[in-house]
Protein backbone atom coordinates (compact mmCIF):
# COMPACT_ATOMS: atom_id res chain seq x y z
CA UNK A 1 0.00 0.00 0.00
CA UNK A 2 3.01 2.25 -0.49
CA UNK A 3 1.43 4.14 -3.40
CA UNK A 4 -1.89 4.69 -1.67
CA UNK A 5 -2.88 8.35 -1.22
CA UNK A 6 -5.31 8.82 1.62
CA UNK A 7 -8.36 10.86 0.54
CA UNK A 8 -9.28 13.95 2.51
CA UNK A 9 -11.50 13.26 5.51
CA UNK A 10 -10.51 9.66 6.06
CA UNK A 11 -8.00 10.45 8.79
CA UNK A 12 -10.53 12.55 10.67
CA UNK A 13 -13.08 9.73 10.35
CA UNK A 14 -10.71 7.30 12.03
CA UNK A 15 -11.09 8.93 15.43
CA UNK A 16 -14.85 8.34 15.50
CA UNK A 17 -14.46 4.73 14.32
CA UNK A 18 -11.81 3.42 16.70
CA UNK A 19 -14.30 2.54 19.47
CA UNK A 20 -17.10 1.24 17.21
CA UNK A 21 -17.59 -2.51 17.54
CA UNK A 22 -19.60 -2.85 14.32
CA UNK A 23 -19.19 -0.59 11.28
CA UNK A 24 -21.36 -0.92 8.17
CA UNK A 25 -20.49 0.72 4.85
CA UNK A 26 -23.07 1.93 2.33
CA UNK A 27 -22.68 3.63 -1.02
CA UNK A 28 -23.34 3.22 -4.70
CA UNK A 29 -21.07 1.15 -6.92
CA UNK A 30 -17.58 2.53 -7.54
CA UNK A 31 -17.60 5.08 -4.71
CA UNK A 32 -14.57 3.60 -2.95
CA UNK A 33 -16.23 1.47 -0.25
CA UNK A 34 -13.87 -1.47 -0.66
CA UNK A 35 -10.82 0.82 -0.81
CA UNK A 36 -11.96 2.56 2.36
CA UNK A 37 -12.61 -0.78 4.03
CA UNK A 38 -9.09 -2.03 3.27
CA UNK A 39 -7.55 1.23 4.51
CA UNK A 40 -9.65 1.21 7.68
CA UNK A 41 -9.01 -2.46 8.49
CA UNK A 42 -5.25 -2.11 7.98
CA UNK A 43 -5.12 1.09 10.01
CA UNK A 44 -7.14 -0.32 12.91
CA UNK A 45 -4.97 -3.42 12.92
CA UNK A 46 -1.82 -1.30 13.31
CA UNK A 47 -3.51 0.20 16.38
CA UNK A 48 -3.75 -3.26 17.93
CA UNK A 49 -7.36 -4.07 17.06
CA UNK A 50 -8.51 -7.56 16.06
CA UNK A 51 -10.56 -7.01 12.89
CA UNK A 52 -13.12 -9.14 11.05
CA UNK A 53 -14.58 -8.22 7.66
CA UNK A 54 -17.96 -9.27 6.27
CA UNK A 55 -18.25 -8.95 2.50
CA UNK A 56 -21.97 -8.79 1.66
CA UNK A 57 -21.58 -7.93 -2.04
CA UNK A 58 -22.75 -11.19 -3.64
CA UNK A 59 -22.05 -10.05 -7.21
CA UNK A 60 -18.57 -8.59 -6.79
CA UNK A 61 -17.46 -10.77 -3.90
CA UNK A 62 -13.87 -10.41 -2.75
CA UNK A 63 -14.09 -12.71 0.29
CA UNK A 64 -15.18 -16.01 -1.19
CA UNK A 65 -16.79 -16.74 -4.55
CA UNK A 66 -19.69 -14.79 -6.11
CA UNK A 67 -23.16 -15.84 -4.83
CA UNK A 68 -21.83 -15.89 -1.26
CA UNK A 69 -21.41 -13.56 1.71
CA UNK A 70 -17.94 -14.02 3.16
CA UNK A 71 -16.27 -13.51 6.52
CA UNK A 72 -12.53 -12.90 6.80
CA UNK A 73 -10.10 -12.20 9.62
CA UNK A 74 -7.33 -9.62 9.27
CA UNK A 75 -4.17 -11.25 10.60
CA UNK A 76 -1.62 -9.30 8.53
CA UNK A 77 -1.50 -6.23 6.27
CA UNK A 78 -3.28 -6.66 2.94
CA UNK A 79 -3.95 -4.64 -0.20
CA UNK A 80 -6.97 -6.53 -1.54
CA UNK A 81 -9.71 -8.47 0.25
CA UNK A 82 -8.97 -11.33 -2.13
CA UNK A 83 -5.79 -11.94 -0.14
CA UNK A 84 -7.86 -12.94 2.91
CA UNK A 85 -8.99 -16.58 3.09
CA UNK A 86 -12.68 -16.80 4.00
CA UNK A 87 -13.22 -18.01 7.55
CA UNK A 88 -16.92 -18.63 6.83
CA UNK A 89 -19.40 -18.31 3.96
CA UNK A 90 -23.15 -17.94 3.53
CA UNK A 91 -24.63 -19.08 0.21
CA UNK A 92 -27.20 -16.66 -1.20
CA UNK A 93 -27.45 -18.41 -4.56
CA UNK A 94 -27.48 -15.30 -6.73
CA UNK A 95 -25.05 -12.71 -8.05
CA UNK A 96 -27.68 -10.01 -7.56
CA UNK A 97 -29.54 -9.09 -4.37
CA UNK A 98 -32.69 -8.35 -6.36
CA UNK A 99 -35.20 -11.08 -5.67
CA UNK A 100 -32.98 -12.39 -2.85
CA UNK A 101 -33.35 -9.76 -0.15
CA UNK A 102 -34.14 -12.21 2.64
CA UNK A 103 -31.07 -14.46 2.21
CA UNK A 104 -28.83 -11.39 1.77
CA UNK A 105 -30.14 -9.87 5.01
CA UNK A 106 -30.02 -13.16 6.93
CA UNK A 107 -26.58 -13.98 5.55
CA UNK A 108 -25.19 -10.59 6.53
CA UNK A 109 -26.49 -11.00 10.07
CA UNK A 110 -25.25 -14.61 10.32
CA UNK A 111 -21.72 -13.62 9.28
CA UNK A 112 -21.64 -10.66 11.70
CA UNK A 113 -22.79 -12.95 14.54
CA UNK A 114 -20.18 -15.51 13.55
CA UNK A 115 -17.46 -12.83 13.60
CA UNK A 116 -18.48 -11.62 17.04
CA UNK A 117 -18.27 -15.16 18.40
CA UNK A 118 -14.61 -15.16 17.32
CA UNK A 119 -14.02 -12.44 19.92
CA UNK A 120 -12.71 -9.82 17.54
CA UNK A 121 -12.63 -6.16 18.59
CA UNK A 122 -14.34 -4.75 15.51
CA UNK A 123 -16.42 -6.01 12.59
CA UNK A 124 -16.54 -4.05 9.33
CA UNK A 125 -19.38 -4.87 6.93
CA UNK A 126 -19.16 -4.00 3.24
CA UNK A 127 -22.46 -3.93 1.31
CA UNK A 128 -23.28 -3.96 -2.39
CA UNK A 129 -23.76 -0.83 -4.49
CA UNK A 130 -27.48 -1.40 -5.06
CA UNK A 131 -29.07 1.69 -3.48
CA UNK A 132 -31.78 2.66 -5.97
CA UNK A 133 -35.43 3.28 -5.15
CA UNK A 134 -36.55 -0.01 -6.72
CA UNK A 135 -35.52 -2.03 -3.68
CA UNK A 136 -31.95 -1.01 -2.97
CA UNK A 137 -32.87 1.55 -0.34
CA UNK A 138 -35.13 -0.92 1.45
CA UNK A 139 -32.43 -3.59 1.39
CA UNK A 140 -29.91 -1.25 3.02
CA UNK A 141 -32.39 -0.09 5.67
CA UNK A 142 -33.19 -3.67 6.65
CA UNK A 143 -29.52 -4.64 6.71
CA UNK A 144 -28.83 -1.73 9.04
CA UNK A 145 -31.81 -2.61 11.26
CA UNK A 146 -30.83 -6.28 11.54
CA UNK A 147 -27.07 -5.79 11.98
CA UNK A 148 -27.64 -2.79 14.31
CA UNK A 149 -24.14 -1.33 13.78
CA UNK A 150 -22.60 1.32 15.97
CA UNK A 151 -21.69 3.42 12.94
CA UNK A 152 -22.86 3.56 9.34
CA UNK A 153 -20.21 5.01 7.04
CA UNK A 154 -21.75 6.45 3.90
CA UNK A 155 -19.58 7.19 0.86
CA UNK A 156 -21.56 9.20 -1.66
CA UNK A 157 -20.96 11.51 -4.60
CA UNK A 158 -23.76 13.96 -3.81
CA UNK A 159 -26.77 12.92 -1.73
CA UNK A 160 -27.76 9.60 -3.29
CA UNK A 161 -27.72 7.74 0.05
CA UNK A 162 -29.76 10.28 2.01
CA UNK A 163 -33.11 8.43 1.54
CA UNK A 164 -31.49 5.48 3.36
CA UNK A 165 -29.98 7.60 6.12
CA UNK A 166 -33.21 9.54 6.66
CA UNK A 167 -34.58 6.58 8.63
CA UNK A 168 -31.85 6.95 11.26
CA UNK A 169 -31.28 10.71 11.40
CA UNK A 170 -32.58 11.08 14.99
CA UNK A 171 -31.45 7.68 16.26
CA UNK A 172 -28.75 7.33 18.90
CA UNK A 173 -27.60 4.19 17.10
CA UNK A 174 -26.28 3.93 14.51
CA UNK A 175 -24.26 7.08 14.25
CA UNK A 176 -23.95 8.29 10.66
CA UNK A 177 -20.60 9.25 9.18
CA UNK A 178 -20.68 10.79 5.70
CA UNK A 179 -17.60 10.77 3.48
CA UNK A 180 -17.11 12.07 -0.03
CA UNK A 181 -16.78 9.30 -2.61
CA UNK A 182 -13.26 8.84 -3.90
CA UNK A 183 -12.62 10.73 -7.14
CA UNK A 184 -10.01 8.15 -8.12
CA UNK A 185 -12.55 5.32 -8.47
CA UNK A 186 -13.05 4.29 -12.08
CA UNK A 187 -16.58 3.28 -12.92
CA UNK A 188 -16.82 -0.28 -14.15
CA UNK A 189 -19.43 -1.21 -16.72
CA UNK A 190 -21.67 -4.26 -16.68
CA UNK A 191 -19.29 -6.26 -18.88
CA UNK A 192 -16.33 -5.69 -16.53
CA UNK A 193 -18.42 -6.82 -13.59
CA UNK A 194 -19.52 -9.94 -15.44
CA UNK A 195 -15.93 -10.81 -16.33
CA UNK A 196 -14.86 -10.28 -12.72
CA UNK A 197 -17.49 -12.77 -11.51
CA UNK A 198 -16.43 -15.37 -14.04
CA UNK A 199 -12.73 -14.98 -13.24
CA UNK A 200 -13.50 -15.32 -9.54
CA UNK A 201 -15.41 -18.55 -10.09
CA UNK A 202 -12.72 -20.01 -12.33
CA UNK A 203 -10.17 -19.20 -9.64
CA UNK A 204 -12.36 -20.79 -6.97
CA UNK A 205 -12.62 -24.02 -8.98
CA UNK A 206 -8.97 -23.98 -10.10
CA UNK A 207 -8.32 -27.33 -8.39
CA UNK A 208 -11.64 -29.14 -8.62
CA UNK A 209 -12.75 -32.60 -7.66
CA UNK A 210 -15.96 -34.52 -8.35
CA UNK A 211 -17.95 -36.09 -5.54
CA UNK A 212 -20.97 -38.36 -5.80
CA UNK A 213 -23.75 -37.81 -3.26
CA UNK A 214 -27.05 -39.53 -2.57
CA UNK A 215 -29.89 -37.07 -2.24
CA UNK A 216 -31.53 -39.49 0.22
CA UNK A 217 -28.68 -38.73 2.66
CA UNK A 218 -28.73 -34.93 2.34
CA UNK A 219 -30.62 -31.96 3.69
CA UNK A 220 -32.29 -30.50 0.60
CA UNK A 221 -32.94 -26.75 0.29
CA UNK A 222 -35.07 -25.67 -2.67
CA UNK A 223 -33.87 -28.71 -4.62
CA UNK A 224 -36.43 -29.59 -7.31
CA UNK A 225 -36.13 -33.37 -6.93
CA UNK A 226 -36.04 -35.72 -3.98
CA UNK A 227 -38.42 -33.90 -1.67
CA UNK A 228 -41.75 -35.42 -2.70
CA UNK A 229 -43.50 -38.74 -3.17
CA UNK A 230 -41.92 -40.61 -6.06
CA UNK A 231 -44.36 -41.79 -8.74
CA UNK A 232 -44.30 -44.30 -11.55
CA UNK A 233 -45.53 -42.19 -14.45
CA UNK A 234 -46.55 -45.11 -16.65
CA UNK A 235 -48.47 -46.80 -13.84
CA UNK A 236 -49.79 -43.84 -11.86
CA UNK A 237 -50.38 -41.13 -14.44
CA UNK A 238 -50.62 -42.24 -18.03
CA UNK A 239 -54.12 -43.64 -18.53
CA UNK A 240 -54.47 -43.43 -22.28
CA UNK A 241 -52.47 -42.48 -25.37
CA UNK A 242 -50.55 -39.54 -23.86
CA UNK A 243 -47.31 -39.14 -25.82
CA UNK A 244 -44.54 -37.25 -24.06
CA UNK A 245 -40.73 -37.60 -24.17
CA UNK A 246 -39.01 -40.03 -21.83
CA UNK A 247 -39.77 -39.30 -18.19
CA UNK A 248 -36.66 -39.68 -16.01
CA UNK A 249 -38.27 -38.88 -12.67
CA UNK A 250 -41.63 -37.79 -11.30
CA UNK A 251 -42.80 -36.91 -7.81
CA UNK A 252 -45.83 -35.34 -6.17
CA UNK A 253 -45.36 -32.27 -3.97
CA UNK A 254 -48.30 -30.54 -2.31
CA UNK A 255 -50.70 -31.19 -5.15
CA UNK A 256 -48.20 -30.47 -7.95
CA UNK A 257 -46.48 -33.01 -10.14
CA UNK A 258 -42.74 -32.45 -10.68
CA UNK A 259 -41.58 -34.16 -13.89
CA UNK A 260 -38.03 -34.42 -15.23
CA UNK A 261 -37.79 -35.12 -18.95
CA UNK A 262 -35.17 -36.12 -21.49
CA UNK A 263 -36.52 -33.71 -24.13
CA UNK A 264 -38.87 -30.76 -24.32
CA UNK A 265 -42.53 -31.81 -24.69
CA UNK A 266 -45.10 -30.09 -26.84
CA UNK A 267 -47.65 -27.83 -25.20
CA UNK A 268 -50.44 -30.18 -26.33
CA UNK A 269 -48.70 -33.19 -24.74
CA UNK A 270 -48.28 -31.37 -21.44
CA UNK A 271 -51.88 -30.21 -21.43
CA UNK A 272 -52.98 -33.78 -22.06
CA UNK A 273 -50.76 -35.08 -19.26
CA UNK A 274 -52.15 -32.48 -16.85
CA UNK A 275 -55.66 -33.60 -17.68
CA UNK A 276 -54.68 -37.23 -17.13
CA UNK A 277 -52.87 -36.47 -13.87
CA UNK A 278 -55.50 -34.07 -12.58
CA UNK A 279 -52.90 -31.70 -11.16
CA UNK A 280 -50.55 -28.89 -12.19
CA UNK A 281 -47.28 -30.08 -13.68
CA UNK A 282 -43.88 -28.46 -13.21
CA UNK A 283 -41.30 -29.73 -15.68
CA UNK A 284 -37.51 -29.65 -16.03
CA UNK A 285 -35.19 -30.84 -18.79
CA UNK A 286 -32.41 -32.99 -17.35
CA UNK A 287 -29.68 -31.34 -19.41
CA UNK A 288 -30.71 -27.90 -18.17
CA UNK A 289 -30.02 -28.94 -14.58
CA UNK A 290 -26.35 -29.53 -15.33
CA UNK A 291 -24.12 -26.62 -14.38
CA UNK A 292 -26.41 -25.41 -11.58
CA UNK A 293 -24.50 -23.69 -8.79
CA UNK A 294 -25.12 -25.33 -5.41
CA UNK A 295 -24.46 -24.27 -1.86
CA UNK A 296 -22.75 -27.09 0.05
CA UNK A 297 -23.53 -27.38 3.75
CA UNK A 298 -22.26 -29.27 6.76
CA UNK A 299 -24.30 -31.01 9.46
CA UNK A 300 -24.93 -27.67 11.22
CA UNK A 301 -26.31 -26.01 8.09
CA UNK A 302 -23.20 -23.85 7.66
CA UNK A 303 -21.91 -23.24 4.14
CA UNK A 304 -18.79 -25.23 3.34
CA UNK A 305 -18.46 -23.77 -0.14
CA UNK A 306 -20.15 -23.94 -3.52
CA UNK A 307 -20.37 -26.68 -6.12
CA UNK A 308 -21.48 -27.24 -9.70
CA UNK A 309 -24.01 -29.95 -10.53
CA UNK A 310 -22.47 -32.21 -13.18
CA UNK A 311 -25.02 -35.01 -13.52
CA UNK A 312 -28.15 -36.45 -11.93
CA UNK A 313 -28.60 -40.23 -11.78
CA UNK A 314 -32.33 -40.48 -11.21
CA UNK A 315 -32.44 -44.28 -10.99
CA UNK A 316 -30.25 -44.47 -7.88
CA UNK A 317 -30.87 -40.96 -6.49
CA UNK A 318 -27.25 -39.90 -6.94
CA UNK A 319 -25.84 -36.56 -8.05
CA UNK A 320 -22.33 -35.74 -9.25
CA UNK A 321 -21.04 -32.41 -7.98
CA UNK A 322 -17.84 -30.58 -8.88
CA UNK A 323 -16.39 -28.96 -5.75
CA UNK A 324 -13.30 -27.00 -4.81
CA UNK A 325 -10.38 -28.76 -3.20
CA UNK A 326 -10.64 -29.24 0.54
CA UNK A 327 -14.42 -29.42 0.90
CA UNK A 328 -15.39 -32.44 2.99
CA UNK A 329 -18.39 -33.59 5.01
CA UNK A 330 -21.18 -32.41 2.70
CA UNK A 331 -24.53 -33.14 4.34
CA UNK A 332 -26.75 -30.57 2.65
CA UNK A 333 -27.19 -28.86 -0.71
CA UNK A 334 -28.95 -25.63 -1.56
CA UNK A 335 -30.23 -25.05 -5.09
CA UNK A 336 -29.83 -21.83 -7.08
CA UNK A 337 -31.19 -20.45 -10.34
CA UNK A 338 -27.70 -19.84 -11.73
CA UNK A 339 -25.84 -22.10 -14.11
CA UNK A 340 -22.14 -22.06 -14.91
CA UNK A 341 -21.15 -22.92 -18.47
CA UNK A 342 -18.03 -24.83 -19.49
CA UNK A 343 -16.23 -21.55 -20.17
CA UNK A 344 -17.06 -20.13 -16.75
CA UNK A 345 -19.92 -17.99 -18.06
CA UNK A 346 -22.91 -17.50 -15.80
CA UNK A 347 -26.49 -17.66 -16.95
CA UNK A 348 -29.93 -17.98 -15.49
CA UNK A 349 -30.99 -21.55 -14.83
CA UNK A 350 -34.18 -23.11 -16.16
CA UNK A 351 -37.46 -21.66 -14.95
CA UNK A 352 -39.43 -23.54 -12.34
CA UNK A 353 -42.13 -24.29 -14.89
CA UNK A 354 -42.10 -24.77 -18.65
Amino acid sequence: MATFIEPAGWGAALESLQQAQTILLVGASDTGKTTFLAWLANTLRTLGQRIAIVDADVGQSSLGPPTTIGLGLVVQPFQSLQELPPAALYFVGSTSPQGHFLPVIIGTKRMVDRAQRLEVDQVIVDTCGFISEDGGQALKRYQIEVVHPDVVVCLQRTSECEPILLTFRYSQRPRILRLQASHDCRRRDREERRLYRERSLRKYFARPKIVTLSWDDLNLIEVPMGGGIALDVERDLLHGPVKIPEVLWAERREGDLHVFLQARPSADAMAELERAAGMRIRTWLAEELHGTLLGLQDDAGETLGIGILRHVHFTDHHIEVLTAEGIEGILGIQWSRIRMGSGGDLRRGPPATM
